[in-house]
């Protein structure tokens, strides 16, 4: 699997070659020869924005020419993914890529002017991170097992917020209530923060929530988290056990950042590029720099990237369509 060869890589993240990747010699054709745009359909300083700055900064210096950051936002980010969609394909505008983007969006907006994944061209996968399962300390659980027999006990009585109908961390609640049967009620926020905010203030009950978003109350105390959502235990915190070890089979929603370009980008091109991008995962100084986001690099082929998008379009359209969720 993808994801358990990356963790290994990350977990020996000091036995990994020097700094950054070097650039490599212009290709059949001179590509690169003028600066390549990266389009971030998110407004700036978001994690969004910084993972693409991430991915400019390591493709720049990869490739030997600049890769400008063209912040797109709007529309729940159909605005820049549709822009990248509808652009040539020739390797100089790609975008940076997420589930959100590219598998939530399209489900649930009306006309967002693309498919997500047969109109792109999966070029590689950059980082990845988790979600924690997390309650208020008032809650009389402290496993898994425990807020599952909690919740059925009292059937809608348990409130989870999330950053938003449709996202990821509403998707994560729709799939714990797919996975174990129970049933709790979404409460929609305008962000994640003022969902952990309501958390901690004893509103809600539970959230499911990016580790970055929700360690640091974790640490503090102030909430009290039950597993990791990833498949296996997260690097960075293996203290926390995950969803599937205690017992609900198949949960697992991944989080990724990712750099996709237009459908029908040239393959030596897209070979390239993925080569830049797993050459510097394995550096010790990048894998530090996604550390400090609560993120893990994620190493990965253009076919496997692709093979996962397709698997994880079924995913979604299955707990857009449980959630009862319509596009808009």
């Amino acid at each position: 699997m993808i994801r358990r060869r990356h963790l290994l890589a990350a977990a020996s993240a000091l036995a990994a070659p020097p700094l950054a990747a070097p650039a490599i010699a212009q290709g059949a054709g001179g590509w690169p020869s003028r600066p390549i745009r990266l389009v971030v359909p998110y407004p700036p300083g978001g994690a969004s924005d910084i993972a693409g700055r991430m991915q400019a900064d390591v493709l720049s210096a990869g490739l030997g020419v600049p890769v400008v950051v063209d912040n797109r936002a709007g529309a729940g980010g159909t605005i820049g993914t549709a822009h990248v969609a509808q652009s040539a394909p020739d390797g100089y505008t790609i975008m940076m890529a997420s589930p959100s983007s590219h598998l939530g969006a399209p489900l649930l907006f009306r006309n967002p002017g693309y498919e997500g994944v047969d109109d792109f061209t999966a070029i590689a996968t950059f980082a990845h991170g988790t979600a924690m399962v997390c309650v208020h300390p008032s809650l009389p659980v402290t496993n898994i097992q425990e807020l599952i027999a909690y919740a059925r006990a009292r059937p809608g009585q348990l409130n989870f917020g999330s950053a938003g109908a449709g996202g990821a961390n509403h998707m994560l609640g729709v799939l714990f209530m797919m996975r174990t049967g129970v049933e709790l009620t979404h409460v929609p926020y305008r962000g994640a923060a003022q969902a952990v905010a309501d958390l901690i203030a004893g509103n809600i009950q539970l959230v499911f929530d990016s580790f970055s978003g929700i360690i640091g109350a974790v640490r503090a105390g102030r909430v009290r988290a039950l597993a990791v959502t990833s498949a296996q235990r997260w690097p960075l915190a293996p203290e926390f056990p995950t969803v599937q070890e205690q017992g609900v089979p198949n949960y697992e929603l991944p989080s990724f950042s990712a750099v996709m370009g237009p459908a029908g980008m040239p393959e030596p091109i897209v070979m390239r590029m993925n080569a830049v991008i797993n050459e510097a995962l394995r550096t010790p100084a990048l894998i530090e720099r996604l550390a400090a986001n609560g993120n893990a690099p994620f190493i990965s082929t253009p076919a496997e990237f692709a093979a996962l998008m397709r698997a994880q379009r079924e995913v979604w359209r299955d707990l857009v369509r449980s959630a009862g969720l319509e596009p808009q």
